[in-house]
Formats: C-alpha cells, structure tokens, sequence
C-alpha cells in the first residue's frame, strides 16, 4: 500500500521576488518560510516515512532538513529527477517580464511542446520526475511484501503493510507528478496550483493512484493571492 507525500519547498527569496529562480544558487527560504513550513508539517497524515528524497537545491534541501525534523525517516537522499525545471535563458528573469514572452503562451495552453531557451522541455522534465516516482512506488511495493511475508513466517499477524515516501521538490516538478497520476494531459497541467510549503498525498496502493489531498498548507491565504496560498514559482 505505498503512498507518496510531495512536498513542495517553502517559501524562497525567489518567491517573494517574483523571480523564476529555476536552478541558480543560492535562494534559500525565508524565514516566514520556514515558519510556515513547519505549521504545515504538523498537519501530516503520517509521522514515519521509509524515504525522504530532494531536490538537490538549496531550498529543498533546506526543506527537507526542516521536514527530517518533524518525522523519522529510514534513509534521506538527493536525487536529480527531483530537481527543478532547467529554464536555461528564463532563468533568474521576473515572472512578470516573462508574461510577454511569445513561447509563454505555449507555457501556458500547450505545454507539452514548450522547451525553454537555453533548457529543457517540461516533457523532458515531467518524464523524469514520473519515472522516478514509479521506481519509488515499485521498490515500496516489494519491500511491503518482503516484510508482510516476514510477519506471516513469526505469527498470524497477516494485517496489511503500508510504506509511505516523501518527495521534495519544486512546483512545476509536483504538478507534473499529479497530472501524471490522475491520466491528466501535460498540456493541463497548468491548471493545477500547488503552494510553497504545502504538501499532497496520493495513494497507490489500488489499481490506479488515487489523491487523497492537494496542496494542503496552515500558512493559506496569507503565502499568496489565491486560495491556498498558489501562485507563486
């Protein structure tokens, strides 16, 4: 019954900025950030996670130290699918700069075929990211068997085994995921809004994942301009 978090980092300099930081070093999280984060983390559905993989940034690093806090873990990691989208030329721009753009539109309404300059696609970085959460899921299942089948051999005890994951990353990175899991088209993608700080479930223990909670966050309205505190990179 694996089930993965995906927590997005908290609230970065970046973020306030109205900058797209994409992979430039150095933005850390705020310090509002990080009070926020650590609100929201005492809303987790689960305290112990068999993994706890990031984004090699700063920022999830960050979060993932701030997270490693709050539950116990058996193994932490960075991993590269995680990391966030390369914006090559966009890099470091402001949001607000880059709506005029003409490959914005594309961003946008056709995602699927957008690559940015000097970067790479949101296909190539979807496929990443997807794969990886497959690998994770896949390895959970068979250790959930391995130790199911350990409990059978000492006594009745035939109860179910559930492992959990939890996966830091970046805004983009998570929507993709979640596209990904409700059969969602990328070119949809944008639709979905995932705030700094917040966490979502989704369940794969079925036949088909299921999301059990979407950007879950305590900090709200007050991380942003929409409900849930969306809308901001």
């Amino acid at each position: 019954m694996p089930v993965i978090v995906l927590l997005r980092h908290g609230v970065s300099s970046a973020n306030t900025a109205g900058i797209l930081a994409g992979r430039a070093p150095g933005v850390s999280l705020t310090d509002q950030g990080v009070s926020a984060l650590r609100d929201t983390l005492r809303m987790l559905p689960q305290q112990h996670f068999a993994r706890l993989l990031h984004s090699p940034l700063l920022r999830c690093e960050q979060t993932a130290q701030i997270a490693a806090s709050a539950i116990s873990a058996d193994s932490a990691a960075a991993v590269d699918d995680l990391i966030e989208l390369d914006y090559g030329d966009w890099t470091g721009r402001s949001l607000k700069d880059l709506g005029s753009e003409e490959l914005w539109k594309t961003v946008i309404d056709e995602a699927s075929q957008a690559r940015f300059p000097g970067g790479e696609s949101i296909a190539e970085a979807a496929d990443r990211a997807v794969s990886r959460v497959r690998t994770v899921v896949d390895e959970l299942r068979t250790e959930e068997r391995m130790e199911a089948g350990q409990r059978t051999q000492k006594s009745d005890d035939t109860g179910s085994v559930s492992r959990w994951a939890m996966l830091v990353s970046h805004g983009d990175i998570i929507k993709a995921i979640i596209a990904d899991a409700l059969a969602m088209p990328l070119d949809d993608f944008q639709r979905l809004s995932v705030a700094p700080g917040s966490f979502t479930v989704i369940d794969f223990s079925g036949p088909r994942p299921v999301m059990t909670a979407m950007s879950v966050t305590a900090a709200g309205l007050s991380e942003g301009g929409v409900p849930g505190g969306g809308n901001l990179r």
